[in-house]
C-alpha cells in the first residue's frame, strides 16, 4: 500500500499541485537566523561561503535514516504534537526516513515551541539539533514539513546553483541586511543529485521573501506560477530525499 501510494504521487503533474493559499513567510524571516529559518554552525556558514566541499556529508545525515526526537511539553499541546506527527508521517510515507521517540541516542532532535518564529538546525549535528515551531505562527503541516526537511539536511531551493535560469531576483526590493540570503550557493556546497531547479519545491522562498515594501523579490521566468508553497513535498523533493537517504523500495 505504501509503495502504491508513492507511485500514484509521482505521476501527479506539477499543474495539479494544490492552489497556493496565502502564507505569511514572516514567521520564517523575522528570527534573525541564517536565511531567516536556519540555525547553522560556524562550520556550515564557512562551508557555504567557501563552496569547496559539501555542506551535508554522510556524517551529517541521520544514522540508519532514523531521527530520534523529543517534544517540549511545556509549550506544545497534544494538538500541536499530533500535527507534528502528521507532518512526520507524510515524510515517512514517501521515503525510508523514520522519526522515533528518543530513548538513549546521543544525537536527537528537540522540538520546541518558543513564542517567535519557525526555524531549525541543519542536518544531524553532533551537538544540538533543534526545530522551533511557534504555536501562534507555525502550525501548518507544510510549514512543519519544510522545517523537518531542514533537519534532514535540505537547504533552500532558491539558493540552488542553477536558479538564475528559472527565476529573477529583484535585489532593489530586498532589505539590505538580507541581500546575502539570496545568494547562490557555490560549487560543491549542495549536490543537486542531477535534478534541475524545482519551481514547485516546498523548500523555496516565497515571492516576497526579505522584501522592503511587500513587493516581489523572486519572480519565476516565463511562467505564470508563483514561487513558494507550504502545502506538500513536490515530486522532485521526494526524489532528492530518496537519493539523499537511500531508499531500497522507493
Amino acid at each position: 500500500m505504501r509503495y502504491l501510494a508513492l507511485i500514484c504521487f509521482l505521476f501527479v503533474s506539477s499543474d495539479s499541485l494544490p492552489t497556493r493559499s496565502k502564507y505569511d513567510y514572516n514567521c520564517e524571516t523575522r528570527t534573525g537566523n541564517y536565511e531567516g529559518d536556519l540555525l547553522l554552525t560556524e562550520r556550515q556558514v564557512d562551508t557555504i561561503k567557501a563552496g569547496r566541499e559539501p555542506l551535508i556529508t554522510e556524517v551529517d545525515k541521520w544514522i540508519n535514516n532514523l531521527v530520534p526526537y523529543v517534544m517540549d511539553a511545556e509549550f506544545l499541546s497534544l494538538e500541536h504534537a499530533q500535527l507534528i506527527r502528521d507532518a512526520m508521517a507524510e515524510i515517512e510515507e514517501l521515503s525510508s526516513i523514520r522519526f522515533i521517540t528518543r530513548s538513549h541516542e546521543h544525537a536527537y532532535l528537540v522540538v520546541s515551541g518558543e513564542s517567535t518564529g519557525c526555524w531549525s538546525t541543519l542536518g544531524r549535528n553532533r551537538g544540538l539539533n533543534r526545530m522551533n515551531l511557534s504555536p501562534t505562527e507555525c502550525f501548518r503541516k507544510g510549514t512543519i514539513v519544510h522545517q523537518l526537511l531542514h533537519v534532514l539536511g535540505f537547504v533552500h531551493e532558491t539558493n540552488s546553483l542553477d536558479r538564475d535560469f528559472y527565476v529573477d531576483i529583484n535585489l532593489d526590493h530586498v532589505r539590505p541586511k538580507h541581500k546575502n540570503d539570496l545568494q547562490v550557493y557555490g560549487g560543491a556546497s549542495v549536490p543537486d543529485y542531477g535534478i534541475p531547479f524545482d519551481v514547485d519545491s516546498i523548500m523555496n522562498f516565497g515571492p516576497t521573501h526579505f522584501a522592503r515594501d511587500g513587493l516581489d523579490t523572486i519572480i519565476v521566468k516565463n511562467d505564470n506560477r508563483t514561487l513558494g508553497q507550504r502545502e506538500k513535498l513536490s515530486v522532485k523533493d521526494i526524489r532528492k530525499l530518496n537519493m539523499m537517504y537511500n531508499c531500497g523500495w522507493c
